[in-house]
């Protein structure tokens, strides 16, 4: 059986909205004691877990790695990573159509994947 490789580098691009990317991100951030980088990410995967209950047919992999683009691009303050992380992010949305994704879903993602990132920043001001 022939793989489509375009297929495999779209389906592979998902991961970095994966939960074990998210996991690992928020576990290398605790390591240098960035604690309201540490807020952002769990006040906002806070909100993703809960809106998994609510709000149905929602590609999360686009909302998490929105989440990871907003917080890491926060962090770092560099515009060349913002800009590939960006790129990374759109390439994302463009290989979920790709793979034939429901187009309400990954509208959904954005949008939530916003609300997340907004709801954790300012969370994290008070918290933080």
């Amino acid at each position: 059986m022939k793989k489509n490789w375009k297929y495999e580098i779209a389906r592979d691009s998902m991961a970095f909205g994966s939960i074990l990317f998210y996991l690992i991100v928020i576990v290398r951030s605790l390591i240098g004691e960035y604690l309201v980088f540490v807020y952002q990410l769990l006040i906002s995967l806070a909100v993703l877990i809960i809106s998994y209950f609510i709000v149905k047919n929602t590609n999360h992999h686009i909302a998490r790695a929105f989440v990871i683009l907003i917080f890491t691009s926060l962090f770092y303050k560099d515009n060349f990573f913002t800009f590939f992380a960006a790129l990374l992010w759109i390439f994302m949305i463009g290989a979920a159509f790709y793979m034939k994704e429901n187009k309400k879903s990954i509208f959904k993602g954005i949008v939530l994947g916003t609300v997340a990132a907004l709801v954790g920043y300012y969370l994290s001001l008070v918290v933080g």
